[in-house]
């Protein structure tokens, strides 16, 4: 059975923090600036050269939304109704998929939806990660405007550009 269209945009629960199994302690303590603590730098020379050299953790660089964000996104922005789907969420990943090709599109920037270590968001929009940021990363001026956009396109007033752990 199909989700008829008068329930394609029905409201997604937002994630309970309380209820998280991840708690914000236990999470490491990272800066939330592009400079990196040593521990945190990947050393591509390395990796290429020492076979026991181990990649240090990925950061990812972004802002931290839920599946009701993008259900938001998909609907405020009237992208095209998604085909006929029979579970709900096989329907939020299509929405997803969307709203992610439709914001890069408008920020004229290659975005990734990963799924965060947190409590409190059930997607992170990253810009960058801790590996590729040296060959990825914008101009300032550019940066802003594709901060600017996405803040935007999905109402993010309050949203902090933050480090996200994966």
């Amino acid at each position: 059975m199909y989700i008829p269209d008068e329930e394609i945009y029905n409201p997604c629960p937002r994630p309970n923090p309380a209820k998280s199994r991840i708690k914000p302690e236990d999470l490491s303590k990272c800066s939330t600036e592009k400079t990196l603590p040593e521990e945190y730098r990947f050393n591509v020379r390395r990796w290429r050269l020492e076979p026991g050299y181990i990649k240090p953790r990925k950061l990812f660089y972004g802002f931290g939304v839920d599946i009701q964000d993008f259900i938001d996104y998909h609907q405020r922005h009237q992208l095209p109704r998604p085909p006929p789907m029979d579970n709900r969420a096989s329907l939020w990943h299509y929405i997803m998929d969307d709203v992610m090709e439709d914001l890069s599109a408008h920020c004229r920037f290659k975005l990734q939806r990963i799924l965060p270590l947190s409590p409190e968001y059930d997607y992170t929009i990253a810009l960058y990660n801790s590996h590729h940021i040296s060959v990825t990363e914008l101009e300032d001026d550019e940066e802003e405007d594709v901060i600017r956009i996405i803040k935007e396109r999905f109402v993010l007033g309050a949203a902090a550009y933050n480090v996200r752990i994966n």
